[in-house]
């Protein structure tokens, strides 16, 4: 048996077997291995004749299959079902989410913007949300490049308005229906250019930190797919083993902090 870690199983399967049916288009076409496996709503496949029997995909689809690609391996047939199986899952980022805990205090604008990315996040259909994960996991097998979970650290500085410190107020407003509420407005008189009573400055991050979150947050994903598919396949490969898979949720830090989980839902039914 061939000893390899979940993260290289992954990759020999997407890059060599997986393919396999699809000629030139490889995964792409709809002759593959992987796309049959969608075919068959994630069920169990004996055989790859059976499955070249479930969809027509035409002329042109006919006349790029590559029938000397052979048949794809048993594993990496348990390895395409298993990663179809992420179409079942929810991603859950937990409360308090720190994914900058390791740079230094800004006054709570980091963690305002990580809790922005993460409601986001909480926003997108699950069926979005599935398929981003299936994606993130094929195409980093495919490419053999793991998420990129660095982030700069931005510096904190006054908000300015033409190169000068901005001051804002807020002002009480009343709408047509007679609800009143603040709304935050130039804390400058008009005339004077001198900040009225009660106006006060307001600071921001030098750079927008929400691709680097993103980024953090994908290789969370990652990581919690991973355990996934190497817990579902443990008892189901004939000719592997694993080797042990070991990254941490939050390798930026010295300490595992809290990552995203993946739940297994029992049915679909969610938009």
């Amino acid at each position: 048996m061939k000893t390899m870690t979940i993260e290289e199983l992954a990759s020999w399967a997407f890059v060599h077997e997986l393919p396999k049916g699809g000629g030139v288009d490889g995964l792409d076409n709809a002759n593959s291995a992987w796309r049959m496996l969608e075919a068959t709503s994630w069920g169990r496949i004996n055989s790859f004749a059976e499955l070249m029997t479930l969809v027509d995909g035409g002329r042109r689809d006919h006349e790029n299959f590559f029938i000397e690609q052979g048949a794809p391996h048993d594993d990496a047939l348990a390895v395409g079902e298993a990663v179809a199986g992420l179409a079942r899952c929810e991603a859950i980022i937990p409360e308090g989410w720190a994914a900058l805990a390791d740079w230094p205090d800004t006054g709570g604008l980091a963690e305002a913007a990580v809790a922005r990315v993460a409601e986001r996040y909480r926003l997108r259909p699950f069926r979005q949300r599935a398929a981003s994960l299936m994606s993130l996991v094929i195409g980093t097998a495919v490419l053999g490049k793991r998420p990129d979970w660095s982030a700069p650290v931005s510096k904190v500085r006054m908000v300015e308005r033409g190169g000068r410190p901005a001051w804002f107020v807020e002002k009480a407003v009343t709408d047509v229906f007679g609800r009143r509420s603040l709304i935050e407005v130039d804390g400058l008189h008009p005339r004077s250019r001198r900040p009225v009573r009660g106006a006060y400055r307001k600071y921001e991050l030098s750079d927008d930190p929400t691709g680097d979150i993103l980024s953090r947050l994908d290789w969370q994903l990652w990581v919690a797919a991973m355990r996934y598919l190497e817990g579902n396949l443990a008892l189901a490969l004939v000719a592997h083993r694993f080797a042990p898979f070991d990254e941490r949720m939050t390798p930026w830090l010295s300490h595992e902090g809290a990552g995203v989980r993946l739940l297994e839902l029992a049915g679909a039914a969610k938009n």
